[in-house]
């Protein structure tokens, strides 16, 4: 069974059901034992990070996740959820600061540069589809067309963990991997075929 963490966030429904299509069982949770018990945790998430980090901590699951994250079971972070694993971010924080994040990926998330997005007339937040280049993870492939929404993206301050980058005024990494633990700043349940062979190598670890 693949716990799916409910902190009043995430695009859960839609991750439970591409996991249905692919017949996992999947339950949407916010109760730290069946997180713990689970044979796989996803922490998907819409929304912006200063208040997910404060309802993560409001309800425990900040433990939570930091213990699934080390226990070595298959864990994926979709979108926010992948932010969240950074040790911070600039959004909501003021010049020079970061809100604290959970610290299980080391590196900060970042703002589109400016220069880079509006100067070239490209609209932030990115919304819409683009494709995977630079794949190292096991579960992505280059070329792979996926779907993204969002107005920051994840800068690791190890490179080795960067496991897919795209292009969107910069190149940026949007999906990592790391032993366990696997994120990725698109959105593979809402990115059709190709989102849910990625979901599937995602859930046969937690059958293995």
């Amino acid at each position: 069974m693949i716990a799916i963490v409910d902190y009043k966030m995430g695009n859960l429904a839609s991750v439970k059901k591409a996991l249905a299509a692919l017949h996992y069982d999947a339950i949407i949770t916010s109760d730290p034992g069946v997180i713990g018990s689970a044979d796989g945790v996803i922490l998907p998430g819409v929304g912006a990070f200063a208040p997910a980090m404060a309802n993560l901590k409001a309800a425990g699951l900040d433990v939570a996740v930091k213990q699934a994250c080390a226990s070595g079971k298959p864990f994926l972070g979709i979108c926010l959820g992948m932010q969240l694993l950074f040790d911070g971010s600039e959004e909501g924080a003021g010049e020079g600061s970061l809100i604290e994040g959970l610290g299980i990926i080391p590196g900060t998330v970042k703002k589109f540069p400016a220069d880079a997005t509006t100067g070239n007339g490209l609209k932030v937040p990115q919304m819409g589809w683009n494709s995977l280049t630079d794949c190292r993870g096991s579960i992505f492939n280059d070329g792979d067309y996926v779907y993204f929404v969002h107005s920051f993206y994840c800068d690791p301050a190890d490179e080795t963990v960067s496991a897919a980058k795209t292009e969107y005024g910069i190149r940026y990494c949007c999906a990592v991997e790391k032993d366990n633990i696997f994120a990725t700043q698109f959105h593979p349940e809402k990115s059709g075929e190709v989102g849910l062979a990625i979901l599937a190598k995602f859930a046969r670890r937690t059958r293995s």
